[in-house]
């Protein structure tokens, strides 16, 4: 759980920090998914961030929205020489079975509502493929798919399902800022 809270903190600090693509975003720019079976995309400016935290390592952050639902993909790496993350696949694993293997991602899916954003799930499984990523203009596309389940409920208004399965995620062209906390 304490996991869960330092990537938070960390995702917020990116989200609050003005990182945001929508300045810069090039129409060329989308992200799409499958969320429960139904088309969904990205429909509010993307927010997408790199956030270097000096002799710790990066941490790339993306929030994908429309009108009532936000997707955010997190991932973290060693620091590399250029600033940018490496072209691979990371994962977030949650059970007993994968104690082993390194856990380099984290996947949340959130409803908004009136204006406010409720997170009533967390992740079970998921990964997050980096096909492209252009530290000079920064840019960064990708594939993702993951699976979340609910662990409360947070408000009443509507209903949210059980478990939430995300698939064929794809981001395309994201522009991004980079921050570098000392």
């Amino acid at each position: 759980m304490k996991k869960i809270f330092i990537l938070r903190f960390i995702m917020l600090i990116v989200m609050f920090s003005g990182c945001s693509s929508e300045d810069n975003n090039e129409n060329s720019s989308s992200a799409s998914a499958v969320v429960n079976g139904k088309e969904w995309k990205a429909t509010k400016p993307i927010i997408a961030g790199l956030v270097k935290i000096s002799n710790v390592g990066l941490r790339f952050n993306i929030y994908l929205q429309d009108d009532s639902s936000e997707l955010q993909l997190s991932f973290s790496s060693e620091i590399e020489t250029n600033d940018a993350m490496p072209l691979k696949t990371y994962n977030w694993y949650n059970d007993k079975t994968n104690q082993d293997k390194i856990t380099d991602a984290f996947f949340l899916n959130s409803s908004r509502i009136d204006g406010k954003i409720y997170t009533e799930h967390s992740p079970i499984s998921g990964k997050i493929t980096i096909t492209a990523l252009d530290p000079e203009k920064k840019t960064i596309s990708g594939t993702f798919s993951f699976i979340t389940e609910k662990f409360g409920v947070l408000q009443t208004k509507i209903v949210t399902p059980q478990v939430v399965e995300v698939t064929n995620g794809v981001f395309t062209n994201l522009s991004y800022t980079m921050q570098t906390i000392p």
